[in-house]
């Protein structure tokens, strides 16, 4: 005979505990191999490559080949190895910000919808100081906003695309948020410029709809000469090391099974494979010191036009923090020193550790959904339904995983 039972009390009857002992030799080992002198050695040697790499060969490797690289690689703008100290901020400035947080479609539930909230901190520091902390929140349920052809092949919403979407809503809010701040000014986004979802061959058809509305947002920037930049915590980007990989190289970086490297060379070259950008400008930039600029090479940047991204990587104090600008902020070094300066005061006035620019962390706190809201949209929708004679049945599936049986 089969019980229903809670979600708690099926959770507690079918519970296998994780055996912990092999788990617990096995952290060991990784800490271990994590923390070998080689690996240190190998840094070391990495970073005396990035100091000695020659920047104009690699821009010609990078223009001659054809194929393209099994890598991503950036190519350097100026040097590879040339650091720069923060600048000093100005004595009146702000600091904008926007971040958003969605509630995706529900394939259990018999309507179809989603949520994006998008929230926005306008921070002003000086003679003058301020902030303007809000959010907003909307429901998506009309055909042309849940599918891209709505009346074609109805590609839907969802995923990445959702991801893509959000992200185009962020955008409209930071450059909404800019009519509460004060110049200068300097607008941030967490995470990447670059939308990577954009550039799978099987997102060709839904593409240029959302560049389109990405590169729009961009062009209104430009328009008020405001930078626009994004911070990237932790990020575990190769770009900068995988240049190191093709500059190291002497035959097709592809063919790795025919290189002809000494045997030391070889071990370098594996160890970089496994590095991240961060790792390898730690140590080699100080507090506050950003390092030179990098072009990305990402398929999708083809079509940004002016907007190209370019970034640097920034010793925050704690962490190296990844920037991204598009080209015609990073071009300008008042607009490039402004966003360096502001993007390290911020960190500064952070209370964390590893720091984080407040006005980023507001926007967040802002736009965030907690698990008590996403359940009360559920309940506006049966209710809704309810007043209307309908009654808000779930998927078998779905209403199993809910109550558990043995």
């Amino acid at each position: 005979m089969k019980l229903a039972l809670s979600s708690a009390e099926g959770s507690k009857e079918r519970a296998v505990p994780l055996k912990l002992g092999l788990i617990s030799e096995q952290v060991e080992r990784m800490a271990e191999s994590a923390t070998a002198a080689a690996r240190h050695e190998l840094l070391a040697e990495a970073q005396k490559l990035l100091r000695r790499a020659d920047p104009a060969a690699l821009r010609a490797t990078l223009s001659s080949r054809h194929e393209p690289f099994p890598w991503l690689v950036a190519e350097p703008v100026g040097t590879f190895n040339a650091t720069f100290p923060a600048p000093t901020p100005p004595p009146d400035f702000s600091v904008v910000a926007a971040d958003g947080s969605f509630i995706p479609p529900d394939r259990h539930s018999p309507l179809r919808f989603y949520v994006i909230n998008t929230g926005h901190a306008v921070i002003t520091y000086g003679r003058h100081p301020d902030a303007h902390l809000d959010s907003e929140g909307r429901l998506y349920f009309e055909d042309a906003e849940l599918y891209l052809d709505p009346t074609g092949r109805r590609i839907p919403i969802e995923g990445e695309r959702l991801g893509v979407r959000m992200a185009i809503e962020e955008m409209r809010a930071l450059r909404e948020a800019l009519g509460l701040a004060s110049l200068p000014v300097v607008a941030l986004r967490d995470g990447s410029l670059i939308l990577w979802a954009l550039q799978r061959k099987d997102e060709s058809e839904t593409k240029q709809a959302f560049l389109d509305q990405f590169l729009s947002c961009l062009d209104d920037f430009h328009r008020a000469q405001v930078p626009v930049a994004s911070y990237i915590s932790y990020t575990g980007s190769q770009e900068v090391v995988n240049a190191l990989r093709v500059s190291l190289c002497r035959d097709d970086p592809a063919r790795c099974n025919r290189c002809s490297l000494s045997t030391d060379q070889k071990e370098l070259c594996c160890f970089l494979s496994t590095l991240r950008d961060r790792h390898l400008f730690s140590g080699m930039l100080a507090d506050g010191e950003r390092s030179d600029l990098f072009r990305s090479r990402s398929a999708i940047l083809d079509e940004y036009g002016e907007h190209r991204v370019q970034f640097f990587y920034v010793n925050v104090g704690g962490e190296i923090a990844r920037i991204e600008a598009p080209e015609w902020v990073t071009s300008n070094r008042a607009m490039l020193d402004l966003v360096h300066g502001l993007v390290y005061d911020q960190c500064q006035r952070s209370g964390d550790y590893p720091p984080y620019p407040p006005v980023l962390m507001e926007a967040h706190e802002q736009a965030v959904i907690s698990t008590t809201e996403r359940r009360v949209v559920e309940q506006l929708v049966e209710e809704a339904l309810a007043r209307r004679g309908v009654t808000y049945v779930r998927s078998a599936k779905d209403r199993s995983k809910r109550s558990r049986g043995v």
